[in-house]
C-alpha cells in the first residue's frame, strides 16, 4: 500500500488575478466568482489520485472531484470561508489532513449592515411620511364633513327662525286687525 498523497493548493485565482500557494487571502469587495488549482504529487501513477473538497459556508458536504484538480465557486456573498481538499492515491488510502485555504470577502458598500440600516430607516420614513398623510386626509375629511353638517345646521335653523319671524309677524297682525274691527 502506498501512502496517501499530500495535498497542495497551488493557486486561487478571482477573474484575471492569480494568487500562487495562497493561505490566508482576504479578497476585493463585491468578489463573486473564484476558482482555486489544487494537485496531490503522487509518484505511482498521478492520474488515479481522486479528491475530494469542500468550502465551509457554501459547501454542505464533501464534493466528489474525482482526478479534476481544481474548484469552481460562483455567487458568493460576504463573510469568511475555509476550502479544505482531500486525496486519496489508488489504493483507496485518503489524506485526512488534506490541505486548507482560509478567504474573506468584505461586504461592498450595499451588502454592508450600514446599508442596511439605512434602507430601514429609509422605509421606517416612508411609512411614517404615508402615515402623516393618511392621518391628515382622514383629519380633513372629517372636517370637511363637519362644516358641511354645520352649514346645514344654520340652513335648518335660519328656516326655522324665519317661519317663526313670519308666524309671529302675521299673529300680531291678526291681533291689529282684530283690535281695529272691535267697535271703540
Amino acid at each position: 500500500p502506498y501512502p496517501a498523497p499530500e495535498v497542495v493548493i497551488r493557486s486561487l485565482s478571482v477573474g484575471s488575478e492569480r494568487i500562487r500557494y495562497p493561505g490566508q487571502v482576504r479578497l476585493a469587495k463585491g468578489t463573486t466568482a473564484l476558482s482555486i488549482d489544487y494537485t496531490a504529487p503522487a509518484l505511482s501513477v498521478p492520474d488515479r489520485v481522486r479528491f475530494r473538497y469542500r468550502l465551509d459556508g457554501v459547501d454542505t458536504g464533501w464534493v466528489e472531484a474525482g482526478a479534476r484538480r481544481q474548484a469552481f465557486y460562483t455567487n458568493l456573498g460576504p463573510g469568511e470561508y475555509r476550502f479544505r481538499v482531500i486525496a486519496a492515491n489508488e489504493d483507496g488510502s485518503w489524506n485526512r489532513v488534506g490541505a486548507q485555504l482560509i478567504l474573506s470577502v468584505p461586504p461592498t458598500f450595499v451588502q454592508s449592515w450600514v446599508f442596511k440600516l439605512l434602507c430601514a430607516l429609509l422605509i421606517l420614513a416612508l411609512v411614517w411620511v404615508a402615515y402623516v398623510f393618511r392621518v391628515r386626509a382622514v383629519a380633513n375629511r372629517i372636517r370637511l364633513r363637519t362644516v358641511e353638517r354645520v352649514r346645514e345646521r344654520e340652513r335648518i335653523a335660519r328656516e326655522l327662525h324665519d317661519t317663526l319671524l313670519q308666524s309671529i309677524q302675521l299673529l300680531t297682525l291678526r291681533f291689529q286687525f282684530a283690535v281695529d274691527a272691535l267697535p271703540v
